[in-house]
């Protein structure tokens, strides 16, 4: 049976894999960026690539990029879609929109709390009642 910790981090996978995507598309602009910095110089000078080899270099990696980005769309399509089922387990809809408050919308326990009219420590509460649902169902 899955402990409350191994049922936060399921619930969490989503923000994880969020995070990873924003990371790999601000890599894929910043090697974007420098591409269009890099300006190719043609000399008649053999074997002197210079600038042309730096954006071939950056060229590959912005394919390697890519490749990560895609795999990171995948994983987060299928971390939303595990989360949301997992949320869905719950009986309780106050309890179920407390999780998706937090863990699809990533919205802050102060957010939650001001827009349900609840204090922060009866969200946290309910949190709490929920993971332990989750873990028994599990």
């Amino acid at each position: 049976m899955p402990m409350t910790d191994e049922i936060k981090q399921r619930l969490k996978s989503a923000w994880v894999w969020q995070k990873q995507l924003e990371a790999d598309l601000q890599m894929l602009q910043d090697l974007k960026d420098l591409a269009e910095k890099i300006t190719p110089v043609y000399s008649l000078a053999p074997g002197d690539g210079g600038s042309n080899d730096k954006l071939g270099g950056t060229v590959a990696k912005m394919a390697d990029v890519e490749v990560s980005v895609q795999s990171d769309i995948r994983m987060l399509t299928e971390a939303l879609a595990a989360t949301r089922a997992l949320i869905k387990m719950l009986d309780d809809e106050k309890l179920q929109l407390i999780l998706f408050k937090r863990y699809l919308n990533y919205q802050r326990w102060e957010v939650i709390a001001a827009d349900l009219g609840y204090s922060w420590r009866q969200v946290h509460r309910c949190h709490a009642t929920a993971l332990k649902f989750l873990e028994k169902m599990s």
